[in-house]
């Protein structure tokens, strides 16, 4: 149980006055970035400001101590978007649904429900400074904002609550159920999502009683396999897409043919001809490469990914020696982008 000055010494060692002062949102700085179907508003902090600071002190001191469904896979130590499929591997039917505007429908309101049952304080004074200045941190204009270090966090939080109501209503029918951020995959030996719609009837309601809207335009349902953001996951097992591969061995190959004007004419003129290249999945988060370093940060997660798929105890398997073959091809071009 916490006094008001207890929390903020032991969050960020100085006192409630001085965490208040801290609250700067002119701070923020915006800028776009390009999505599939227009703009993405990102909202961030420089890392030098005062309330990026009192935000990672919060995250890593509270907000990441409290304990989550085990569907969560986004945003949390030891999971990763792979751990967000594997649970689905050797089903038949898929469903997979997103949610409409994620970060901006978690108002403050839902925020101070959901941290009103994490802050325990003896007084309901001391409960409602913090539950106000804990709010007052993680948001922006009334909402979270897409950018901050504390809004995947926070979004997870206010989100288990319909998590364990929604894992709970798939174990009557023995579905499986992941979340990522704002992505919701579902899974089944026997339960056909296709046909049978009123399951996602039923999910909608769930997400309306906290105000989340399914984003119709992101459903995707599969037999034996299915395909999300270039990956195959499927009944016998998780893999890159043909397309995903593809992109890989294409970067690899620009790379290689294409370094040395790097060294002669310089960054720009060798992202000039990489952002020429043709990709058949292009993720616009890296793409286009707007430095060398994101170029090599792009082939560095492809890296790590398929690292992850090596298994030490069946290396004779024609699959991993692929594997081995592209991960070296890899590093080379990321050792020559150094």
């Amino acid at each position: 149980m916490y006094t008001i000055e207890s929390f903020c010494k032991s969050i960020w060692g100085i006192s409630f006055s001085k965490v208040s002062q801290c609250v700067n949102k002119e701070e923020y700085k915006e800028f776009t970035i390009p999505k599939k179907n227009g703009t993405r508003t990102i909202n961030c902090l420089p890392p030098d400001s005062q309330l990026a600071d009192i935000q990672k002190k919060l995250l890593v001191g509270f907000l990441d101590k409290q304990t989550l469904p085990v569907c969560v896979k986004g945003f949390r130590k030891g999971e990763s978007y792979k751990t967000y499929l594997l649970p689905h591997i050797n089903s038949v039917y898929y469903f997979r649904t997103d949610l409409k505007n994620f970060f901006p429908s978690v108002s403050e309101n839902k925020i101070k429900e959901t941290l009103s049952e994490l802050i325990v304080c003896d007084s309901e004074v001391d409960k409602n400074k913090l539950l106000d200045l804990v709010t007052d941190i993680v948001t922006l204009n009334g909402t979270l904002p897409q950018g901050a270090c504390t809004s995947p966090s926070v979004s997870n939080l206010v989100m288990a609550r319909l998590d364990q109501r929604i894992l709970k209503y798939c174990q009557v029918f023995d579905i499986r159920y992941t979340r990522y951020a704002d992505d919701l995959l579902f899974s089944s030996q026997s339960f056909d999502f296709q046909r049978k719609r009123w399951f996602l009837k039923k999910i909608k309601y769930i997400l309306r009683t906290h105000q989340f809207e399914v984003n119709y335009s992101k459903n995707n349902y599969g037999t034996n396999q299915l395909a999300l953001n270039g990956y195959v996951l499927s009944n016998t097992g998780l893999r890159l897409s043909r397309n995903r591969l593809s992109d890989i061995r294409h970067v690899c190959s620009f790379v290689n043919s294409n370094y040395p004007l790097l060294n002669s004419l310089g960054a720009e003129a060798f992202l000039i001809k990489a952002n020429q290249m043709t990709l058949k999945y292009r993720d616009l988060r890296l793409y286009p490469f707007q430095s060398v370093f994101q170029l090599s940060q792009y082939l560095c997660g492809y890296r790590a990914f398929l690292i992850s798929f090596i298994d030490p105890y069946n290396s004779i398997l024609p699959f991993q020696k692929d594997l081995c073959q592209l991960i070296r091809r890899i590093e080379m071009q990321i050792t020559r982008l150094a």
